[in-house]
């Protein structure tokens, strides 16, 4: 029986590449979103006139562990916005090209090579082409990270080929832009969106990025990762509670009132608590029609209102009646709270709870893809003068009298 021997640096990088994926950070991702970060810098850095849009298309070569990307399209889009003071990035986001087998009664991913990228940008009308350039490059670690984060959506979209279109229903219906001018509703909306399993899922991957790029030895990960924005983020969902989110709303009770205005109801003769009580029915309501409308969309065909009409005359063919009983099993599952809708944001705000713990705990692992503590090797010239610049450096050494064992 014939040995397999390797070398120590391949040793290394086998086990590099076995924690990494087992933390949730695929293998070359990080060095793929260093590519179209600097893909992406090049092409603003050459913009020579104002325009509301404009559009990138380049062969690539970005691997993100088996799978690789081929073409990137990449959209950049400019809104202009009144109350905007300074021109900021709102959003970045991966197109997710899917269809609805109407024989397995699921989402269908498309498979391809090619990444669709937007990037939004908003601004006011005095804004010039180069504020598009220094905004998106005036911080490369967090461009490059969130780059990271659209390219693990891509990722884990085309490794899972099928799936229950009922997730992506309940995703997609916090995205949407529902406002209910109430600060803190707004910031449960935008927890809510948080925690969703597509966007846990991409998280670690963000974070290594921005950790690799600022060099984080395991010895500065505490440090690190108590700064960084997903960790203090995670931190503020875990403590998000249902009574923060009541005695919240009691300081925000002028906003609660102009809501009641803007859906005419009459409150003249309400208890604060029946106002508040008023308003989470309210977005409760809005919630569940947003999902049912997203999934309707999502699972519906121009075929099916053919196939609707022949099922008046005939009888309903057999595959739009099982789309039917999909439909109406996400309706029960999202419709539960009705009648109490009380409870629903007592158990979304429990659920931020064990969420943001569960995620927090993830993303410290992260602890073992940190970099090793360097240990230089220096060669003193002045003995001397080495001394008295490590004494000014890091402070005179005690002199110890006992052994400390």
């Amino acid at each position: 029986m014939s040995k397999i021997i390797i070398t120590e640096k391949q040793f290394n990088n086998i086990t590099k590449k076995l924690l990494s994926e087992r933390l949730g950070v695929p293998d070359f991702i990080l060095d793929s979103a260093n590519t179209l970060y600097e893909l992406v810098a090049d092409y603003l850095k050459n913009i020579t006139e104002k325009q509301n849009s404009y559009t990138i298309n380049e062969y690539v070569q970005l691997p993100i562990g088996n799978v690789m990307i081929n073409k990137v399209e990449i959209n950049i889009n400019v809104e202009e916005l009144d109350e905007q003071d300074e021109t900021e990035i709102a959003s970045m986001g991966v197109a997710n090209r899917f269809g609805f087998d109407d024989d397995i009664l699921m989402k269908v991913q498309l498979i391809n090579d090619k990444l669709e990228l937007s990037i939004n940008f908003v601004t006011n009308e005095d804004w010039e082409y180069t504020d598009l350039y220094n905004v998106f490059t005036k911080d490369k670690i967090h461009s490059e990270s969130v780059l990271a984060h659209e390219l693990k959506h891509k990722y884990d979209k085309t490794k899972k080929r099928t799936d229950l279109i009922g997730r992506d229903a309940e995703y997609q219906s916090y995205v949407g832009g529902m406002n209910f001018g109430i600060p803190v509703i707004n910031q449960f909306m935008r927890y809510s969106y948080y925690v969703q399993h597509v966007e846990n899922l991409v998280r670690p991957t963000e974070i290594a990025s921005r950790m690799r790029q600022g060099g984080t030895t395991k010895d500065k990960f505490r440090e690190f990762i108590e700064n960084d924005i997903v960790y203090q983020e995670l931190l503020k969902i875990k403590n998000f509670s249902y009574e923060y989110l009541i005695q919240s709303m009691k300081e925000q009770i002028d906003r609660v009132k102009n809501l009641l205005d803007y859906v005419d109801v009459d409150y003249e003769d309400m208890s604060e608590d029946e106002m508040i009580t008023e308003v989470l029915e309210l977005v409760y309501v809005n919630l569940v029609n947003t999902k049912l409308e997203i999934f309707d969309r999502m699972i519906t065909n121009r075929r099916d209102d053919f196939l609707m009409q022949l099922g008046q005359i005939f009888g309903m063919p057999p595959e739009l009646e099982n789309k039917m009983k999909v439909k109406k099993k996400f309706f029960n599952y999202v419709i539960k709270y009705r009648d109490r809708e009380i409870e629903f944001f007592v158990d979304e705000c429990e659920k931020f709870n064990y969420i943001a713990t569960k995620m927090i705990k993830k993303i410290g692992k992260l602890y073992d893809m940190a970099a090793d503590k360097e240990q230089t090797n220096e060669s003193i010239i002045n003995w001397d003068l080495h001394q008295k610049m490590m004494e000014k450096k890091y402070g005179k050494r005690k002199i110890d009298r006992y052994y400390k064992f």
